[in-house]
């Protein structure tokens, strides 16, 4: 790529005959009128370029799909051409050949018979966007000497990843099986026999192999280990390198991460991954953010390896600046909490309360994963009841205390902060604290006697229970969406609430039909204040409004918890009442603490002299 005359379509000849790859020429798939246009001394505007740039995107990709890479020589002056060039193609090197206005006019005047006249340089400089993590090449090296630079290049890994652990490992097999050759790092490695991605034997030698800019991905437990490998790592690097935090690292030490890279020229991306070890080798759902020059260089090659969605979309996505990206992980991990929550609840008033087997459960799991209900956790629920070890389920045989590693507390934590309500969300953190509670709640559990016996009909309470899950499941998507909505706001981070339901849609553990639909309510309103007032959610809750308040009622009666379920369902209550009882709460503490309180028949803050003699 370059402007006009700086040597694109001798050298890009040259180094497809080296490599024995196809070659292609942009300029021979212009249009007629374009080429009358520019012939004439009148520049391209981005509309004459757009089918112009499907078009050879479109060749592109058909080429590839066939396995034959190729060398293209195209001018693709701004991010946005090169956006759409690289465009579902996988691994792609920007080969940016740069000389200066002098020589390159020089140039242009020499040659004969070209549509692209001199006078048209300046314009082209104007319009270039240098691309961040190009390999820059200046054109006064013989065109020999510019194919072996390139070679030397294309010869190098495309990718460190530092900590080879079960999620750094099974990514860089995902990477290296699309074609983006990988070179590993880990201070204690531990493969299986035969494991193919090469390692380096420091860091210091893993950032000489590689290949410019220097694309470095970091799988490493989140807090001081990152540091540690930040520490490090950036001695080795040079500006226009780009570093990954692939962990789930807290936002705000993200965007910390991302200001302290900044000022040396590196780029910083902090990427939510999800979808456990299965999803990292075979298509996870990514959140990239962070230093946005670099989506153009990492955009191809996670659009690769990402899942597709039903509908074939590649499930990555750029979330934003600073710590966007792993924000918007922290929320899909606190709706994984809430969710899990729900689908062990329900399990628990059908199971412990009304008495059905963990067979009889798994097949109305596996039958509740082929309606509006279907989702990988509803589905490995199914899979989880109908596992044995002996004669034994295998689920009675667990402890029931619940591990956390932090995200969703952080999630909590964070709405607190930014005034946001996700009861459901906190319920289910909370659920996980009380489940550590073990010795407390068997001793409790002598004192203060057990649940009761279910005297109903089994297969109503299934109904209303499948029903009820369903209507909790949206109002903790409508919590963990108006909280990004909030965030977006807060930080400034544009969040597409309609993309990151489409990322979440295969891949990750929250993938769940009823994201489509999310997706569709954004996509009608992407100010959508909440889910529950989208008419599709409306009239779906309004639907099982009986039946979820008949599934809490029963669990009340029974003395089964269902923390999240009523949770959610108080959400749902509270959110549409047009009076709450806060004006009782403002008169307390006005009364206790002369905070004053507003009124409704007045503008203004007021006080009241209570009687307070009795």
């Amino acid at each position: 790529m370059g402007v006009s005359g700086s040597g694109k379509t001798v050298v890009g000849q040259a180094l497809a005959r080296r490599l024995g790859w196809d070659f292609y020429d942009a300029d021979d798939f212009h249009p007629p009128q374009n080429i009358a246009k520019m012939a004439g001394g009148i520049p391209l505007t981005d509309a004459d370029r757009a089918p112009w740039l499907a078009s050879l995107n479109s060749g592109l990709v058909a080429a590839m799909a066939e396995n034959r890479p190729c060398v293209l020589a195209c001018s693709a002056l701004k991010q946005q051409y090169r956006q759409v060039l690289q465009a579902g193609l996988g691994q792609v090197q920007l080969v940016h050949l740069v000389g200066s206005y002098e020589l390159i006019l020089g140039r242009m005047q020499s040659r004969e018979g070209h549509y692209m006249k001199p006078d048209m340089l300046q314009s082209q400089i104007d319009a270039l966007e240098p691309p961040a993590g190009a390999l820059s090449i200046e054109i006064t090296l013989p065109v020999d000497q510019i194919v072996e630079k390139i070679m030397e290049t294309h010869q190098k890994p495309r990718m460190g990843v530092i900590g080879m652990g079960v999620m750094g490992r099974s990514i860089a097999l995902n990477l290296q099986r699309h074609g983006i050759p990988v070179l590993g790092y880990d201070p204690a490695p531990k493969f299986p026999d035969g494991f193919p991605i090469p390692l380096a034997e420091s860091v210091i030698a893993l950032t000489a192999s590689l290949s410019s800019p220097r694309v470095i991905l970091i799988m490493v437990p989140a807090g001081p280990p990152v540091e540690d490998v930040l520490g490090s790592l950036l001695p080795a690097l040079q500006a226009g390198d780009i570093v990954i935090d692939g962990g789930n690292s807290y936002f705000v030490d993200t965007e910390q991460r991302q200001r302290r890279l900044e000022a040396s020229g590196i780029h910083f991306i902090g990427m939510g991954v999800s979808g456990g070890e299965a999803g990292a080798l075979l298509g996870p759902s990514l959140m990239p953010g962070g230093a946005g020059p670099a989506w153009g260089v990492i955009q191809p090659i996670f659009e690769s390896i990402a899942a597709r969605t039903p509908a074939g979309q590649p499930c990555v996505a750029w979330m934003g600046s600073g710590g966007a990206g792993h924000y918007v992980k922290m929320v899909h991990n606190g709706i994984e909490y809430a969710d899990m929550q729900l689908i062990a609840e329900v399990y628990d008033l059908l199971h412990r309360g009304a008495g059905l087997s963990n067979a009889t459960l798994a097949e109305i799991f596996a039958d509740w994963n082929k309606g509006e209900l279907q989702s990988y956790l509803v589905e490995i629920t199914a899979h989880i009841l109908e596992r044995k070890e002996g004669i034994t389920d295998l689920v009675d045989l667990i402890l029931d205390e619940a591990a956390q590693k932090g995200t969703g507390k952080w999630v909590s934590q964070h709405a607190f902060d930014v005034g946001m309500p996700i009861p459901t969300i906190n319920a289910a953190v909370e659920a996980r604290l009380l489940s550590a509670l073990k010795v407390e709640r068997v001793s409790a559990a002598r004192r203060l006697g057990g649940e009761r016996a279910f005297e109903g009909e089994q297969d109503e309470l299934v109904e209303a229970a499948r029903q009820a899950l369903y209507a909790s499941k949206v109002a903790s998507y409508a919590q963990g969406f108006a909280l990004l909505g909030t965030a977006s706001q807060e930080y400034g981070w544009e969040l597409d609430r309609a993309s990151i339901a489409q990322v979440w849609q295969a891949g990750c553990i929250i993938r769940a039909g009823l994201l489509e639909q999310v997706m569709a309510a954004f996509q009608r309103n992407k100010d959508l204040p909440n889910l529950l007032v989208d008419d599709y959610f409306a009239r779906q809750v309004l639907a099982c409004q009986p039946a979820w308040r008949k599934t809490v009622q029963v669990a009340v009666g029974l003395g089964i918890p269902m923390l999240a379920t009523t949770a959610s369902l108080a959400y749902f209550d509270s959110y549409r009442s047009a009076v709450l009882p806060a004006n009782l709460t403002q008169a307390q503490r006005d009364y206790f603490g002369a905070h004053t309180y507003r009124r409704v028949d007045r503008n203004g803050f007021f006080h009241t002299e209570w009687d307070k003699s009795s």
